[in-house]
């Protein structure tokens, strides 16, 4: 079997689409907003980056950023991992755990995000037009309202 090796694209001056996902999808995001905000506010001290778009779901999160440094952007998203996980309480880190595999957990990983995230660097126009849309339309994609005034989480209002 072959694998192909994933390589990130770091280029200055651009705008990264990015995805973090929970573990297994679970659920948690929203019933930790001011967590996951306090999160971001940790990453923002740490480094310098813009959010041109962000909506959160229970079990995942979109956004758009522009990092003054483009090899800070893998940075970002392992310290809001990070903080949003240290800040969790006891009982549902213990739960997350409970529920990884036998490697995993001796890698010590928390079973709160998948491992890896999803990125994509805007290259034009187009592609940074389909990405907000699509970022907008989540809330409704995924049938949490019909409406996206009716999403408070979300940069769009």
């Amino acid at each position: 079997m072959v694998f192909m090796e994933y390589r990130r694209i770091f280029a200055d001056g651009y705008s990264y689409y990015l995805t973090m996902v929970t573990h297994r999808r679970k659920p948690i995001l929203i019933e930790h907003i001011e967590l996951l905000r306090y999160a971001f506010k940790l990453s923002k001290e740490k480094y310098r980056y813009r959010i041109d778009a962000i909506v959160v779901l229970p079990d995942h999160i979109h956004m758009i950023i522009t990092p003054r440094e483009a090899t800070d952007y893998s940075k970002i998203i392992s310290s809001i991992k990070r903080s949003f996980v240290y800040g969790l309480d006891q009982k549902t880190k213990d739960e997350a755990k409970a529920q990884i595999s036998s490697s995993k957990y001796h890698r010590q990983h928390s079973g709160i995000w998948q491992e890896r995230f999803y990125e994509h660097t805007i290259r034009d126009e187009k592609d940074w037009l389909e990405k907000m849309e699509y970022i907008k339309n989540n809330p409704i994609k995924h049938n949490h309202v019909e409406n996206l005034a009716d999403w408070s989480h979300t940069s769009f209002k």
